[in-house]
């Protein structure tokens, strides 16, 4: 008796193992980190010699998961019906793949997706549905081919806390793409050929603001509204850092005073030594020392700088030009 009873389990056993071989990933427990931590993911990241498309087989066998995680493959398309059917998608991870094209309606479906990131690929475009997807509130476009964000409907994704569009070749960001997103907390355009910066006024819940290694040759006389989210960095329970805003490796060696005095107590400034700050008269250049007693100010090697060697006064400058510069006043 107990022999065919194990006989039995042992054939159950096989016999899904058998089936189980046509979908490459394993289904684990939901990541916490991510959204959709409450159900269940597929686990495709490091598949064995790399998966080359979506493994859609997959999505039949539990077709409510909530996050999936296609990382580290050699996937080189998302087709049209890669993701049909998966309601429930809350998170979608394709980060570091070949991916040069996603099919028009790949993502039309995934009306709950919250977290998308399709960084590390070789996208010259996004497809149009992102733009759609009004529940995402982190979204990873980075070191990918993007060239023109003229035709980006960011200001549709009035959820995002997150916007990577890091290491591309984006020229450009229009002025007023950004105002409708006010529960912005990160916003990542380092390394790209940017000129100028947008609007950031109407982001008062902005933590964390990364622009070095750009092209940007003048910074705006005014940037930031009066925030009201800082960043908080777990180092140890007691302690915080607040607002990283990187100024460093773009060629313009002036900023206005004005940029700096909206910055909460405990800001973290990183610029170079060769960089002036410009107020517009004593009073102000007085406002900006009083706020630099607050402010972590450091360079690229995280040396500390001291604000006041870089402080200029507009009202003060008589010649037409200081340290072979034309002040911007």
């Amino acid at each position: 008796m107990w022999r065919i009873v194990i006989v039995a389990v042992v054939l159950t056993f096989t016999r899904q193992c058998v089936e189980g071989q046509e979908c490459p990933c394993e289904l684990r427990q939901a990541d916490p980190v991510f959204p959709g931590s409450d159900g269940t993911r597929w686990d495709c990241e490091y598949v064995s010699h790399g998966l080359s498309e979506i493994p859609t087989s997959c999505w039949a066998l539990n077709p409510d998961v909530t996050q999936i995680f296609l990382d580290y493959n050699s996937i080189s398309q998302v087709t049209g019906d890669s993701f049909s059917g998966l309601t429930n998608l809350r998170t979608l991870s394709l980060k570091e793949n070949n991916i040069a094209t996603i099919d028009n309606g790949a993502l039309a479906g995934l009306s709950q997706l919250e977290f998308l990131d399709v960084s590390g690929n070789s996208l010259t475009e996004p497809p149009p549905e992102i733009w759609s997807l009004t529940t995402l509130t982190q979204l990873y476009l980075g070191d990918n081919q993007l060239t023109d964000a003229n035709n980006y409907g960011i200001s549709n994704l009035v959820n995002l806390e997150v916007l990577d569009l890091h290491l591309n070749h984006l020229p450009h960001i229009p002025d007023h793409i950004l105002e409708p997103l006010t529960k912005l907390r990160s916003l990542h355009l380092y390394w790209n050929m940017i000129t100028e910066l947008p609007i950031l006024t109407e982001n008062l819940q902005l933590e964390e603001v990364l622009v070095n290694g750009n092209a940007i040759d003048v910074f705006p006389k005014y940037v930031f509204g009066d925030l009201t989210k800082p960043l908080t960095y777990h180092f140890q329970a007691s302690q915080t850092k607040i607002f990283m805003h990187y100024l460093q490796d773009n060629p313009a060696y002036d900023i206005w005073a004005t940029m700096l005095l909206p910055l909460p107590v405990h800001s973290h400034i990183m610029m170079g030594y060769d960089v002036f700050v410009w107020a517009e008269d004593e009073q102000q250049a007085k406002l900006v020392l009083q706020g630099a007693e607050g402010w972590l100010v450091v360079d690229g090697l995280q040396e500390p700088i001291d604000l006041s060697t870089l402080l200029r006064i507009c009202a003060n400058t008589t010649t037409p030009n200081v340290q072979g510069r034309i002040p911007p006043c």
